[in-house]
């Protein structure tokens, strides 16, 4: 585990005496020798430079353009920030981050010294960072990542403030030990001895270049490569490297993690299956009559659609981001009447106004409210005048995740504070609901009316 306490008083020293010798290149000479350019150099206070111990050169593969908005992630005394400020130009932002005060301190003033009224910096852990979702273009990042313990984290809140298909530029520490009994030695006076657990040195924290690239995937980005390695070592163990990679949009994250269910469960044996949907059947028959336009929406493979279509009901639409599920209900069902719509839920449109959205369990998936705001005005927009929504989540005391995702957990108050003016919360009803495995997942339904 990091320990951050060593992590600030070593990065306050450097910021306090950016000349002592840390056991690490760092200064001018280390810039140049990543590749730093020489307009760069001439445009940035030269005390600045003093205290740049970069460990590779992220501008090398980045993609910036003027007017973009830029988060640097451990920004230190402030050498890229105000690289990326140049870049973004007038019409950009930039942020930086930084977990030590004195750093944070010295950058501010080192962006006053260059007039970046463009450049912003905040003192914060990397993994709660306070940035609208979805708001940056780019993310770079110089020695600092591997000062995190909990890389998933870091990783997830960089998934997040990234707008879809932004990039991710960063340099740092990997391990380049060999198997455990194989391993390399470190000498025994080494500044960075691996057994003191030396995370301010970016040593122990450092990982294995192919592990690194996994991590990354896993959070949700493609295109993922180390694009070299560098001069920059911390001890016999580590190198540095460079690595690039691109956010998946959440939407299309969405079909291949539901498709990939679908293709390798046996959808009967999920737990949120239902061979008999009574509480949705008995609410959309409450609502409406069977000749109402009815659309299921994150249908997967459910069997409301076989009971409604017993029921007598005809004009319904099924709508999920999985082709794979609606390929499963389509074998099942022979009708021209029933419309297959595959398409994620924040993407759809339709003309055909319907009578009742029924959502057994896709709202509680959407984490960020820009989203859960998209959701509300799809929904209004596909509502006929005093339709009804019904929507199903977990409850408060429920689970707290479903098929490998987190959720939101509601309560009647909950799902109030989320509707627009145009949407009125008519009732809530808490519902326990028996898995195929016999255990059990609470729910609750809401019941919402276009005004």
């Amino acid at each position: 585990m990091a320990d951050y306490t060593k992590i600030i008083e070593l990065y306050t020293e450097l910021a306090q005496s950016p000349n002592r010798d840390f056991g690490w290149d760092k200064g001018l000479e280390n810039a140049l020798a990543h590749g730093y350019k020489q307009e760069w150099i001439d445009k940035i206070p030269s005390k600045a430079w003093e205290f740049c111990a970069a460990v590779g050169n992220p501008f090398t593969n980045a993609e910036i353009k003027k007017g973009d908005t830029v988060l640097d992630l451990g920004c230190g005394a402030g050498v890229d920030l105000l690289i990326a400020s140049l870049l973004v130009g007038e019409r950009g932002k930039v942020f930086g981050v930084d977990i030590t005060p004195k750093m944070v301190e010295i950058a501010t003033l080192h962006a006053k010294e260059i007039n970046a009224e463009n450049v912003k910096i905040l003192q914060s852990n990397f993994d709660d960072i306070n940035l609208e979702d979805e708001s940056v273009d780019v993310v770079i990042s110089n020695g600092a990542i591997n000062l995190t313990s909990c890389k998933e984290s870091v990783f997830a809140e960089i998934y997040r403030v990234l707008k879809p298909n932004g990039k991710i530029f960063f340099a740092d520490m990997i391990d380049i030990s060999m198997d455990e009994e194989n391993c390399c030695l470190v000498e025994e006076n080494s500044c960075c001895d691996t057994s003191k657990k030396d995370w301010a040195n970016c040593v122990a924290g450092t990982m294995r270049e192919s592990e690194l690239i996994e991590l990354i995937q896993k959070a949700g980005f493609k295109d993922v490569a180390c694009t070299g390695h560098t001069h920059y070592t911390t001890a016999e163990t580590t190198k540095g490297a460079t690595f690039m990679a691109t956010k998946i949009p959440l939407q299309e994250l969405r079909r291949e993690h539901w498709d990939n269910i679908f293709k390798s469960a046996d959808y009967t044996q999920v737990l949120w299956h239902q061979t008999s949907p009574q509480k949705s059947l008995e609410l959309i028959k409450k609502y409406t009559k069977s000749d109402a336009n009815i659309i299921d929406v994150g249908c997967g493979a459910s069997h409301l659609v076989d009971n409604l279509i017993n029921d007598g009901y005809k004009n319904i639409t099924l709508l999920d981001t999985s082709k794979t599920s609606l390929d499963i209900v389509q074998s099942r069902i022979d009708s021209d009447d029933i419309k297959f719509e595959c398409n994620d839920i924040l993407n759809f449109k339709t003309d055909k106004k319907v009578d009742i959205w029924h959502d057994r369990a896709v709202f509680h998936f959407l984490l960020n409210k820009k989203d859960r705001i998209k959701y509300f005005e799809v929904l209004s927009d596909s509502l006929k005048d005093k339709g009804v929504a019904i929507i199903s989540t977990f409850r408060v005391d429920g689970p707290l995740s479903c098929a490998g995702l987190d959720i939101v957990q509601y309560n009647h108050s909950g799902m109030l504070s989320e509707l627009t003016d145009e949407l009125e919360l008519i009732d809530s009803e808490e519902y326990l609901h028996i898995t195929p495995k016999q255990s059990e997942q609470k729910y609750i339904y809401f019941i919402i009316k276009k005004r």
